[in-house]
């Protein structure tokens, strides 16, 4: 089995002055690229210096910026054959609270930073950008050995690092080029995506290592200043797929609105993935740039978790987008089925890829297609499990169904197969359940969204509240503007889903709980509206 350590050192060898990856850093306007034969010199002499703080298996945290830095970073970890722990240079903005919860929990021995930023960490520094080249001998690593830790984003509970091993990277990013249809030495990616996420760094570092392809990526506030940029990363001679939250398909449909001299013709794959993918987004995204030469079929929505490493699911390459409509009072009930009245529309997120799924419901009980339940998955990219945590690793990926089968990684999220592909509902615990009714938060914020020009797309979070008599429903907006939506809130969610709203609070920007990747934290949000933070509201 092969290791990404064994593949640099092929492409170093193969092909040492060939493209590997390439930073463009727009605060600096610079431009800078490392080849292969690049990588694999920095990372042995990366691999060197940790092995004088640390030993095989002790955790290295990576602190660096976004930045080829980085990713040599990562590669050095594991050529040393310990573990790294991704994360994000400490001055980075309204994360040092994360920051520290995840380097209590992943105890490392030693740091990788850039000189910019070695203060006010309590392990050793090592300057990655300061380094004289030393050669590093390598050591047999095994597949099984762990690569690094990915701390989840949280969005429903405290972040936990997932055991990610060799064996299984090199797997998912397998299943992930296949279905990519991903053309070695065509094609190649590009991102903003931060590079402490999983697909930043799958998609950046990950892909182009199976084939000794070539990766160009930016950081996440040059594509905030600027989205086109991220269009402009692309090589006119490649193939190019690239991925992203529904957010940024929204973004760019509303920042870039000269759209002259941009050209997307070269673009095989935008992923979409990460948050709930919305109907409208991906034809405003289509119509918006179909002059670009924007494929409509290049659009590929797509589902995963950092659990199994990235990816589990995504809809046929060169196929236009899946979005079916389903019975609306049917799905209250937990069914797909076609409609007999009012409808709501769902994006198929496609087959399982290289991995198995089956759809469960409360008991362990697999259920038939259409029927909604829990999302449950095996396969070699399904991880390890949690770092220090055996009880919550044994509840989480150790389930065994009733029919005998398992161990199976319980997702956490609902959804359901429908002729073949999948289907995601929602997060099993922001779930809403109303009269003995089943509502998925997205689908309210998404009606809500839509119902007055003034409400901003992610900017609205919806939740449910115990009460003596039942559920109330609250909704809280991140509101701006003198006009009060809260009458049209309130008959547009009555009118679509047969729900009163108990409560409809119109709050400053930056009330709604985030997790690390943006998406809206419902959970921890609603923990501040119950103790009391937010009842003083229309």
């Amino acid at each position: 089995m092969t290791t990404i350590v064994d593949l640099v050192t092929r492409w170093a060898q193969e092909k040492p002055d060939q493209p590997a990856y390439t930073y463009v850093d727009h605060q600096a306007d610079t431009r800078a690229t490392l080849t292969w034969g690049q990588v694999d010199a920095r990372a042995r002499t990366t691999a060197a210096a940790i092995r004088e703080y640390a030993e095989p298996g002790d955790r290295v945290a990576i602190l660096a910026p976004q930045g080829l830095d980085y990713l040599v970073a990562v590669l050095g970890s594991c050529y040393a054959r310990t573990i790294a722990v991704p994360l994000f240079a400490p001055d980075l903005p309204g994360h040092r609270a994360r920051l520290d919860s995840v380097l209590a929990d992943s105890a490392p021995t030693c740091a990788l930073a850039t000189t910019a930023a070695v203060e006010g960490i309590a392990c050793p520094v090592i300057a990655i950008d300061q380094l004289a080249p030393t050669d590093w001998q390598l050591e047999p690593i095994d597949p099984d050995d762990l690569a690094y830790l990915q701390y989840t984003s949280g969005s429903t509970g405290s972040p936990a690092g997932v055991m990610v091993s060799h064996r299984n990277l090199i797997a998912n990013v397998s299943q992930l080029i296949e279905a990519f249809a991903f053309q070695p030495g065509r094609s190649m990616t590009v991102s903003w995506l931060p590079l402490f996420h999983d697909m930043g760094l799958i998609l950046t570092l990950g892909v182009p290592i199976l084939h000794g392809d070539r990766s160009a990526f930016t950081d996440p506030v040059a594509f905030l200043m600027r989205p086109a940029r991220w269009f402009q990363l692309a090589d006119e001679s490649l193939d190019v797929y690239t991925a992203g939250p529904n957010f940024a398909y929204d973004y760019c449909v509303q920042r870039i609105p000269k759209r002259n001299g941009l050209d997307l013709s070269r673009f095989k794959a935008f992923l979409n993935g990460a948050e709930p993918i919305r109907p409208a987004t991906i034809t405003a995204f289509t119509e918006a740039f179909r002059g670009c030469g924007l494929d409509p079929a290049s659009h590929v929505p797509a589902y995963g978790l950092a659990e199994a490493v990235v990816f589990v699911a995504s809809a046929i390459i060169d196929t236009e987008p899946t979005i079916t409509p389903f019975d609306r009072q049917a799905l209250t009930t937990g069914v797909l089925r076609p409609p007999t009245g009012p409808t709501t529309e769902l994006v198929s997120c496609g087959p399982p890829r290289g991995q198995h799924v089956v759809i469960a419901d409360p008991t362990g009980t697999p259920l038939p297609p259409g029927h909604i339940g829990e999302i449950c998955i095996a396969g070699p990219n399904v991880t390890r499990g949690y770092w220090s945590d055996p009880a919550r690793t044994s509840e989480v990926f150790a389930a065994t169904l009733t029919d005998g089968s398992g161990p199976w990684l319980r997702t956490g999220d609902l959804g359901a197969l429908y002729d073949g592909e999948l289907y995601v509902t929602g997060r099993l615990k922001d779930l809403i359940i109303v009269d003995g009714r089943n509502h998925h938060p997205q689908d309210i914020e998404a009606t809500i969204h839509e119902s007055h020009p003034a409400l901003r797309p992610n900017r609205v979070a919806v939740f449910s509240v115990p009460s003596p008599d039942s559920e109330h429903l609250i909704v809280i907006v991140e509101h701006t503007t003198p006009d009060d939506p809260t009458d049209t809130i309130r008959a547009a969610v009555t009118r679509h889903h047969d729900l009163h709203v108990h409560h409809v609070l119109l709050a400053r920007p930056g009330t709604i709980h985030r997790t690390s990747s943006g998406k809206p934290a419902r959970s921890s949000t609603r923990d501040w509206y119950l103790n009391g933070l937010g009842l003083a509201g229309g």
